[in-house]
């Protein structure tokens, strides 16, 4: 599993290397969470559902990085709405959060990806299911937390993954 704490800007060695880990020919990540934003937190998975990597990259990157990708079929974002009550938040705004989901839509359009969006309250449900609780905004990994627990949701959803077993596994 490749793994990421301290988020830096990719580097053309970085996507390189990259490519060459994500589309192995023994194990290619098959499937992507997002949970997006100014650091998007990314995790990839394989056929299996198994978790390959999870990582947070800076919006700046996001284009760059899902053209590594060769084998994706399915991805699962975090959707994005402004609420009457968070709309003063928006003001002034440059509203990083919906232009990532744009160019991951385009993306996924482009590379004929199955695309699904959750809204951002199913991670309450997500966080239960893997046993843990959500990280503090300041904690560098909250984002890739966040977009595992996303395809969590949908993986346990879908019967892909026993919501069971993932409480066994992650409280082991």
């Amino acid at each position: 599993m490749i793994s990421s704490t301290a988020q830096k800007r990719l580097t053309t060695e970085d996507l390189i290397r990259l490519k060459e880990a994500v589309n192995s020919p023994e194990n290619p990540v098959t499937y992507l969470g997002i949970d997006p934003g100014e650091s998007n937190g990314i995790c990839g998975y394989n056929v299996n559902f198994h978790l390959q990597f999870m990582t947070t990259i800076y919006f700046e990157d996001i284009t760059k990085f899902l053209h590594q990708f060769d084998h994706v079929k399915l991805c699962i974002i975090e959707g994005y709405q402004v609420y009457p009550n968070k709309a003063r938040q928006h003001i002034y705004s440059d509203l990083k959060t919906p232009r990532v989901i744009g160019r991951v839509e385009s993306w996924a359009e482009i590379k004929d990806i199955n695309l699904i969006r959750q809204p951002a309250t199913v991670k309450a449900t997500g966080y239960k299911w893997i046993g843990e609780k959500p990280l503090p905004k300041s904690n560098p990994q909250n984002h890739a937390l966040d977009a595992h627990v996303h395809f969590m949701y949908w993986a346990v959803r879908h019967g892909k993954v026993n919501a069971a077993d993932l409480l066994r596994k992650y409280n082991a």
